[in-house]
C-alpha cells in the first residue's frame, strides 16, 4: 500500500510539472517567440515537409511537417489565454489542397488576429513548451544547431559512462543500435530530439541508482515513461524503455544459477515494462482529463477515433507493419556484424552468459511487439518509428556478445603472439 501511494504522490508531482512547465513557456512574452519564427519562415517556406538531410533515401528525411506544426503550435500561444494555450494544442492552418506545415505556418503568421481554428489536445506536447523557450532568443536554424549541440554532448558522456560501467563492447553494442537507425536525424530535428535526450538521460539515472544498489529503480521506469508521454507520445517512445532496459542487464549482477537468473530477469523487466506503460498511458489519459474544462469540443470522441486509428488494422496486415520497420534496417552491414560475433561465440562460447542473452533478445522483441500493436500508425510512419529498432540491433548484438568468453579470447591471442614472438 504505501509502494501504491508512493507512486500516486509521484504521478501527481509530475502531472503538476508538465502543467506547470507548459503555463510558464506559455507566458514567455510572445513577441520576441512571434518575431524569430516570423524570421525562420523565409529560409523554410519553400522547403519540403520532408526534405532530405545529407544522404538520399526515406531513412535519412527530416521531418519538417511535424517541426512546422510544432511551431505553428508555438506560434499561436497566446499570453492572454495561458490555460487553453497550454492544453488544447492550437494552431491556425489553412482550409483546402495540402501544401506544406510551413504554408501553414505562413498563413497563421498573415492571419494572426483570427482565432485558432484547428485543436491538437490528445498530446501533452511539451516540445512545443520546451521549444518556445529557444524560439524567444532564436530562430529555427539555430535552434536545430542546438539541438544537435546538446545531444552530441550527452552522447559523448553517455558513452564514455557506458565504456566505464557496462565494458566497451557492450557500449559500443547500445551506440551501434542509434546509429544505424540514423540518430543523426534525431539530433536535428524538434519532433525526434526529446526521446532520445529522455533515454540519455533515464540511462545517467539507472546508472547511477544501480551503483548505488537503490532498490527502488521501477519508480524511475514509471517516471521516464510519464515524462515519454509529456514530451513525444507516438514518434520513437521505445526508446526511452528499450536503452534503460538494456543498461539494467547488462550491470545486473548474476548468481550464476541459469534458471534463478532468466527467471528473476524476466520479472524485473516485466515490472519495469509494466510501470513504464503506467506512467506512459496514465499520464496520457490524465492529459485528456484535466483538457475537458477547456476543450469546447468533445475531446473524447477524437481520442477514441483516433487511438482506433492508430491502432487498427483495417486494409492492412498486422505483421505487415513489422515487415516494413524491420526492412528499414541496413540489413547487410548489420548481419555482417553478427555474423563475426557468432563465431566468435561458437569457438569461445560462455554457458554462464545464456541467462544474459535471453534477458538481451527479450528485450530486442518489445519494438515488435509496439509495431504489431499499433500497425496503422507504424506502417503509415514506419520512416520514422523504425528508429525504435536501436533496442532490436542493441539488443541482439549484446545478446551474442554475452555467449563469448572474452577471457579465453585474449589468453588464446596472447598465446598466439606469444608463439610468434
Amino acid at each position: 500500500m504505501q509502494r501504491i501511494l508512493l507512486y500516486l504522490k509521484v504521478f501527481v508531482l509530475l502531472v503538476c510539472i508538465f502543467l506547470g512547465f507548459s503555463l510558464l513557456s506559455v507566458l514567455i512574452p510572445d513577441a520576441p517567440v512571434r518575431k524569430n519564427i516570423e524570421k525562420s519562415i523565409k529560409d523554410v517556406i519553400n522547403q519540403p515537409d520532408y526534405p532530405d538531410l545529407m544522404i538520399k533515401g526515406d531513412h535519412h528525411r527530416l521531418d519538417y511537417a511535424m517541426d512546422g506544426q510544432i511551431s505553428n503550435i508555438i506560434y499561436t500561444v497566446d499570453n492572454q489565454e495561458p490555460l487553453k494555450s497550454a492544453l488544447l494544442g492550437r494552431c491556425r492552418m489553412e482550409d483546402g489542397p495540402y501544401t506544406s506545415q510551413w504554408n501553414h505556418l505562413s498563413y497563421n503568421i498573415r492571419h494572426n488576429n483570427l482565432k485558432p481554428n484547428v485543436n491538437y489536445a490528445r498530446y501533452w506536447h511539451g516540445n512545443s513548451f520546451f521549444f518556445r523557450i529557444f524560439y524567444s532568443f532564436t530562430d529555427f536554424n539555430e535552434i536545430k544547431w542546438l539541438i544537435f549541440f546538446i545531444t552530441s554532448l550527452l552522447m559523448a558522456a553517455f558513452a564514455m559512462l557506458l565504456y566505464r560501467e557496462t565494458g566497451g563492447l557492450n557500449a559500443i553494442a547500445i551506440l551501434a543500435g542509434l546509429f544505424f537507425v540514423n540518430v543523426y536525424i534525431m539530433q536535428f530535428s524538434m519532433q525526434m530530439s526529446p526521446v532520445l535526450i529522455i533515454s540519455i538521460i533515464a540511462g545517467f539515472f539507472l546508472i547511477s541508482h544501480m551503483k548505488r544498489n537503490n532498490g527502488n529503480i521501477g519508480l524511475l521506469f514509471f517516471i521516464t515513461g510519464a515524462v515519454t508521454t509529456y514530451f513525444d507520445l507516438l514518434t520513437a517512445p521505445l526508446l526511452t524503455l528499450g536503452l534503460p532496459m538494456l543498461i539494467w542487464v547488462s550491470m545486473n549482477k548474476e548468481e550464476g544459477n541459469l534458471k534463478k537468473d532468466l527467471v528473476f530477469g524476466i520479472q524485473q523487466l516485466l515490472v519495469f515494462g509494466m510501470l513504464w506503460s503506467t506512467g506512459y498511458l496514465g499520464a496520457w489519459a490524465f492529459k485528456v482529463l484535466i483538457t475537458i474544462p477547456v476543450a469546447d469540443f468533445d475531446i473524447f470522441s477524437d481520442v477514441k477515433n483516433q487511438f482506433l486509428l492508430r491502432s487498427g488494422s483495417e486494409g492492412i496486415n498486422r505483421m505487415s507493419a513489422i515487415e516494413a520497420n524491420f526492412n528499414f534496417l541496413p540489413l547487410v552491414f548489420i548481419n555482417i556484424i553478427l555474423l563475426i560475433f557468432l563465431i566468435f561465440s561458437i569457438l569461445f562460447f560462455k554457458k554462464r552468459g545464456i541467462s544474459r542473452a535471453i534477458l538481451f533478445l527479450a528485450v530486442a522483441v518489445v519494438p515488435y511487439i509496439w509495431f504489431y500493436i499499433t500497425a496503422n500508425h507504424s506502417i503509415f510512419h514506419n520512416w520514422f518509428t523504425y528508429r525504435i529498432q536501436a533496442i532490436a540491433v542493441s539488443g541482439v548484438f549484446m545478446a551474442v556478445i554475452s555467449l563469448v568468453d572474452w577471457q579465453r579470447f585474449s589468453d588464446r591471442w596472447n598465446r598466439i603472439f606469444k608463439i610468434q614472438g
